[in-house]
């Protein structure tokens, strides 16, 4: 029997929701009535089959645009919506619906990229380091870690990145109506990472002859940077939230990335998942998040899992990462993961109505660990 306290979370990026004749990207063809009214439909017939209480989108062009997908008779009254604020905005943005009994008990957005979050490495000469080590090198004892890396010789770097170029929604959840268990508050970052395409260079570079014809190569790193420093960004965040409280965390939403990448990587801080009974890895990770494909993969036949094709290549890039609370091994879990779905099949015939993200959707048990 299904316990109130189960929760469902889902992501769905809307392939740029706006109304029609509403501004969106400069060069773009701006939506008729007859293909939003299509649009709306897919929407609401999509949100109706992910069927999930907590569901994080992105690119959202306006509040409005989501307001009316809310507002057909096949879903009002049924979700409160998040917004990264009120009145217009300038570009994509991600939003959020939290279905009744859960509530939203509070909402932040993050655009700027927190104090702490500083990519710079000083050059230094391998006899430099050897006269005078580094501190996190001194700190570490090389016999006991066998992951250990030494400082050597490197060139020194600086990333100046300041914000990110989508602001991340914090969405605090609770439920309206569970006592006796209460249910903690679920704090959901609902994210939208930099795309892998091919950032467009400025004027200056794109008319340089010499640099011209390397405007692929230079703008997909330039991506690959903005991607990787938001995911630090991010995590800088996540540890902030996460530190001294066994409040669950939940990420959702369009990486931009595999589940084996580096941006996955840095996100979640690779907790130990436990593959063997005997094992005691993930007893307890008070800052790790779960892959929600990787549980999924654990405990499934199946070998193809995607949400996104470019290129011919599929790959999961939309995704769901919880904290330990939703771990089943952990000694912290309230929640035990009973599987995730991907609703994946318009991604062949991708049309301007639909969407050319698959949609994840994740379910979780009640069950405390009693033990």
């Amino acid at each position: 029997m299904a316990n109130m306290r189960d929760i469902t979370f889902g992501t769905f990026n809307l392939y740029n929701l706006q109304r029609p004749d509403w501004p969106m990207y400069a060069q773009s063809r701006l939506y008729t009535q007859e293909e939003y009214d299509l649009k709306i439909d897919f929407i609401v017939r999509t949100i109706l089959r992910l069927d999930s209480d907590v569901i994080a989108f992105q690119e959202a062009w306006s509040p409005e645009s989501l307001g009316d997908v809310f507002a057909d008779p096949r879903l009002s009254g049924q979700y409160e919506l998040a917004f990264i604020k009120d009145g217009g905005w300038d570009g994509i943005a991600v939003a959020a619906a939290v279905r009744q009994p859960w509530r939203i008990l509070s909402v932040q957005r993050h655009k700027a990229f927190p104090p702490e979050m500083k990519l710079k490495k000083r050059k230094r000469t391998m006899a430099a380091i050897r006269a005078n080590p580094p501190a996190a090198d001194r700190e570490v004892d090389a016999d006991q870690d066998p992951e250990f890396v030494p400082s050597h010789e490197d060139e020194g770097i600086e990333v100046a990145i300041s914000e990110f170029s989508r602001s991340p929604l914090q969405v605090t959840v609770g439920h309206s109506r569970a006592r006796n268990p209460s249910v903690p508050p679920i704090h959901v970052f609902c994210t939208h990472l930099k795309s892998k395409l091919s950032t467009p260079l400025d004027n200056e570079e794109y008319r340089d002859a010499a640099i011209r014809p390397h405007r692929e190569a230079l703008g997909g790193a330039l991506s690959t940077i903005r991607r990787t420093a938001e995911a630090a960004a991010l995590r800088i965040i996540l540890n902030k939230a996460m530190t001294g409280n066994d409040e669950p965390v939940v990420v959702l939403g369009d990486i931009n990335d595999g589940q084996f990448s580096n941006t996955v990587s840095v996100l979640s801080g690779q907790p130990s998942f436990r593959v063997i009974q005997s094992s005691t890895a993930g007893r307890r990770s008070d800052h790790g998040l779960y892959s929600g494909v990787t549980l999924q993969q654990l405990r499934s036949l199946a070998d193809v899992y995607y949400t996104h094709e470019f290129k011919n290549v599929r790959e999961v890039i939309d995704h769901v990462l919880v904290s330990e609370q939703f771990y089943d091994y952990s000694d912290k879990r309230h929640w035990s993961f009973r599987d995730m779905q991907f609703l994946n099949d318009h991604i062949d015939q991708v049309e301007r109505h639909t969407t050319d993200h698959g949609l994840v959707r994740a379910t979780f048990v009640w069950k405390p660990n009693v033990a």
